[in-house]
């Protein structure tokens, strides 16, 4: 996967943006969304309260940053699985990646992360809008492995279907009493919910 190349002025404020996650991230799970505010939030990220507000407008925007890298980073490895391999396993293959190559675990462990997504209303919300918002730089990946038109009705809807099955995994993952085993094996729960979806003829 190419990495973009950021300027000195982009990667202040991702760092920056980071800090906060991982602080409000810490914060939400040790204290609860409620009970942590954002000046308990901008203290904890070494910042102030303007320049919290600089980066995000609620203390619900903080987890977005990492959410949707996490979705851009899926959509890259998509494109860079070999064109020959079925649509089906080239999605597994680039969700394993991304999961395996969390960028952004040593800020919030990535379990951690989907346990405050899904436990905080607003925070959620904020998810399922980003999650949406980028099945448009999904589509035109999605559509030419499975030889759909990206502007078509075909690959809309499974750009939304798969983004779908994967956050459903995703929210299982964090939420149901699962074994040991089952816990630490959220990539076959993606295989799960991969194989509910049509990819035959794609």
């Amino acid at each position: 996967m190419t990495e973009p190349e950021l300027s000195l002025l982009d990667r202040r404020r991702l760092a920056t943006k980071l800090d906060i996650a991982g602080s409000a991230a810490r914060l939400f799970l040790e204290r609860g969304f409620e009970a942590t505010s954002v000046e308990d939030i901008a203290r904890a990220a070494g910042i102030s309260v303007r320049t919290f507000y600089r980066h995000c407008d609620a203390k619900e925007d903080t987890l977005t940053p990492i959410v949707v890298a996490g979705i851009r980073d899926f959509v890259a490895y998509l494109a860079d699985r070999p064109a020959e391999e079925p649509v089906k396993t080239s999605v597994h293959a680039a969700f394993v990646e991304a999961f395996r190559r969390d960028r952004y675990a040593h800020v919030v462990p990535t379990r951690d992360l989907f346990v405050v997504l899904t436990s905080v209303p607003g925070i959620r919300a904020r998810w399922m809008v980003a999650a949406h918002d980028l099945t448009h730089e999904l589509r035109p990946v999605l559509g030419e492995r499975a030889g759909l038109d990206p502007q078509g009705l075909e690959a809309r809807l499974l750009s939304h279907t798969l983004i779908g099955a994967l956050t459903v995994a995703l929210e299982y993952w964090a939420t149901a009493e699962l074994e040991p085993a089952e816990r630490d094996d959220v990539t076959g729960l993606a295989a799960s919910a991969l194989s509910v979806i049509r990819f035959e003829g794609l």
